[in-house]
């Protein structure tokens, strides 16, 4: 039954008691249902991955949407910024050898709060060593702010 029929036959008040009934069922199952799936994908490793393949790869249900949001979507927008500041910063790329960029991303968006030019070495490992900062800030944390947050 769809949302206007259920409150044109029942009204308002009991659609939103019916909302509020299916939500709380779904949060006292949710953790039964992810076990039950995690035990089934153990058991079942082939059709799994034959699943994430027919979906996702060349060909896929979703190749296609997955390809237009990577280039358009905000990993295309982040990498336009990218390949912007390369260019840009070039010849302090060039110099600093073993040094890469560092942007700040703001959550779920393109922007961001600042750029650094950091050690490649310890990028790599979650560790941020500024060598310079290029543009805007960069907030660094302390290891204890690091596991307090994670």
């Amino acid at each position: 039954m769809e949302k206007e029929e259920r409150i044109e036959r029942y009204g308002e008040a009991v659609y939103e008691a019916h909302l509020q009934q299916c939500r709380a069922w779904h949060a006292a199952h949710r953790e039964e249902c992810s076990t039950k799936s995690k035990i089934w994908q153990e058991a079942n490793p082939d059709k799994v991955k034959a699943f994430s393949h027919e979906l996702n790869h060349k060909g896929g249900k979703r190749y296609a949407a997955k390809l237009r949001y990577m280039a358009t979507g905000i990993p295309g927008e982040r990498h336009k910024i990218r390949k912007n500041h390369a260019r840009m910063y070039h010849i302090i790329k060039q110099a600093t050898p073993n040094s890469v960029f560092h942007h700040e991303w703001m959550p779920g968006t393109a922007k961001y709060r600042g750029l650094a030019l950091v050690e490649k070495e310890a990028h790599q490992h979650g560790i941020i060593k500024v060598i310079k900062v290029l543009e805007g800030k960069i907030t660094l944390l302390t290891e204890k702010e690091v596991k307090g947050v994670y």
